[in-house]
């Protein structure tokens, strides 16, 4: 027999939540990179563990989450919208977005820049125009209040990912990795980024909300 279970989301307490995690790691980064520049020089695991710019650090771990949890609301998204159009879409963005938080914790992107003198953020930029022209007509035809949020969220996101991230490359050549002005663009870099994941998860529970849009009910059948 099965019995319907609710789970019920209180999306605009979550979000300031996780509002308050993003800034708060910023704010421990720049304060760290502060100290160890300009005052007393830090330990390297104590800088690495709340790097924004490093692979085995807290905000590394958190963006995964956050990228895993926009993938997993995409998937019950998509999951409920049985053989309607544009379902590949979804599973398409649920697909993107999980490989994107394995990117996070493998440094898939960085393991690209190992093998080729050309920048990972090149071919990238190219493959963002490529799923701009596959999804178009799934923007278009989306809700109002969802086109406009996914357009903003996307923008965002991809200001930190390719163009922060590609202008740090040139700071990198001229003034080196070694000091405070490069760990304040990574941590403008990632902030960005993370702002971008957070505004697409507020926009994912809105469109996913039943009857308002304080809270998200989840059906799950229990067997």
């Amino acid at each position: 027999m099965e019995t319907p279970s609710e789970v019920v989301i209180k999306h605009e307490k979550l979000i300031s939540l996780i509002w308050g995690i993003v800034v708060g790691l910023v704010l421990i980064h720049i304060a760290l990179q502060a100290c160890h520049y300009y005052f007393q020089e830090l330990p390297w695991l104590l800088r690495e563990i709340f790097d924004v710019d490093e692979e085995e650090s807290f905000s590394t771990w958190f963006s995964a989450v956050l990228l895993l949890t926009c993938s997993t609301l995409l998937f019950l998204i998509a999951l409920s919208k049985n053989k309607e159009t544009y379902i590949l879409h979804w599973y398409g963005l649920a697909l993107g977005f999980c490989i994107l938080s394995m990117d996070e914790v493998v440094g898939i992107h960085e393991t690209f820049n190992t093998i080729t003198e050309v920048a990972w953020t090149v071919p990238a930029t190219w493959l963002i125009f490529l799923l701009l022209l596959v999804y178009w007509k799934f923007l278009i035809e989306l809700p109002q209040p969802a086109k406009k949020q996914f357009l903003i969220a996307g923008a965002v996101y991809l200001s930190g990912g390719l163009l922060v991230e590609h202008l740090a490359d040139y700071y990198v050549e001229v003034f080196e990795m070694d000091n405070f002005g490069y760990n304040l663009m990574t941590a403008f870099e990632e902030s960005l980024e993370m702002a971008g994941v957070v505004l697409f998860i507020d926009s994912l529970l809105k469109y996913l909300a039943t009857g308002n849009s304080e809270t998200v009910t989840i059906n799950i059948k229990l067997k």
